[in-house]
């Protein structure tokens, strides 16, 4: 099994993967060619029903010369029934449709595939699969099922993954350990790397597409992440003070969804009636007898899950009551959105 991931903010830059040994340029382009030399299909995958309009999937093959790949046979791909064809448009503005390429999927239904076929098809390319909104429970293990759906124990299914770089508290990076890797790239860096299981193996690349450098129109917050491919954050809280200026009365660890968290409690030396807390990453290993709130379950007394309701002593479950929205400061808006998006409790003000 291979996974290809692809990410990057800007809209522009195609998502192109740049392994050299592979010869890819354009993961879409190479599926309609791979129908035209081989005859195998390929699966357009969303994530929820709603995302696959008619519309938005003939939108999506706009850039694919469709004309060029099948020497004049063919101008324009169309979907009905969500099955993908090579078609032609006539004067009268009607596609009359020709050879099918292909298949569109919603990750939602992938239980009403369970007894389907698809032994045509060689290639899944899953767009969007970074999410601003609600993700499917447990979706990389629904995403290996239907996967495996498809495959039927071939081992020559290759899986596209592409997507913008909307957060990095996704499923994915989370479920497969991705997040130390994607931590450490910068643009235009590849990773490859193996799992290893009982059966096989399965080859994972991931890319942090590169900026083109050419220019977007986008005002805001989002600017960041559509012209240069940053990871989109929001504004947050930073410190009114350089952190030389404070002394630290606390510290624990907040762990989430992989995400690890420094917190502390800071008193402004100056003005010592003034306190705040301030969280930044925590990238190294926690070491016992650190106090953690986390999602994760622990049988140290340590191991808390309710910041507002800690069970280890008095005096620190009064001070975490202060743990409140206007007193929270982040290193970065980055750490601070991420902190945000990966915490399963609410933030009292």
């Amino acid at each position: 099994m291979q996974i290809f991931i692809w990410f990057g903010g800007e809209k522009s830059n195609g998502k192109s993967y740049q392994v050299k040994h592979l010869g890819l340029s354009n993961y879409l382009q190479l599926a309609v060619e791979n129908f035209v030399t081989t005859g195998n299909r390929f699966i357009l995958l969303r994530r929820w029903r709603e995302d696959i309009s008619t519309l938005w999937i003939e939108q999506y093959f706009n850039d694919v010369d469709v004309k060029k790949l099948t020497k004049g046979k063919y101008n324009i791909i169309v979907v009905y029934k969500k099955t993908l064809y090579f078609a032609n448009v006539n004067e009268d503005g009607k596609a009359m449709r020709g050879d099918k390429i292909g298949y569109v999927m919603a990750l939602s239904t992938e239980q009403h595939m369970s007894g389907a076929s698809f032994l045509d098809v060689d290639m899944i390319i899953f767009e969007e699969f970074m999410e601003r909104g609600v993700y499917i429970s447990h979706e990389p293990n629904k995403l290996m099922i239907l996967y495996n759906t498809i495959d039927r124990k071939r081992g020559t299914t290759k899986l596209f993954m592409v997507g913008n770089t909307i957060s990095r508290v996704n499923p994915y990076l989370v479920e497969w350990n991705l997040l130390p890797i994607v931590r450490k790239q910068k643009q235009g860096d590849i990773d490859v790397i193996t799992f290893h299981n009982e059966t096989n193996d399965v080859k994972l690349a991931i890319e942090y597409c590169k900026a083109s450098g050419g220019k977007q129109m986008s005002i805001g917050s989002a600017s960041s992440m559509i012209e240069k491919g940053s990871w989109q954050s929001e504004p947050q809280p930073h410190l009114p003070k350089s952190k030389k200026y404070y002394k630290t009365l606390f510290r624990f660890v907040f762990q989430f969804k992989e995400f690890k968290f420094l917190c502390e409690y800071l008193q402004d030396k100056e003005e010592k009636e003034k306190r705040c807390w301030f969280i930044y990453p925590k990238y190294t290993e926690i070491y016992p007898h650190t106090f953690v709130i986390s999602d994760k379950i622990n049988i140290s007394p340590y191991w808390q899950r309710d910041i507002y309701n800690v069970n280890i002593n008095e005096k620190i479950k009064r001070l975490f009551q202060s743990f409140r929205e206007n007193m929270i400061f982040y290193s970065d808006d980055l750490t601070g959105t991420d902190f945000k998006e990966s915490i399963d409790f609410e933030i009292r003000r």
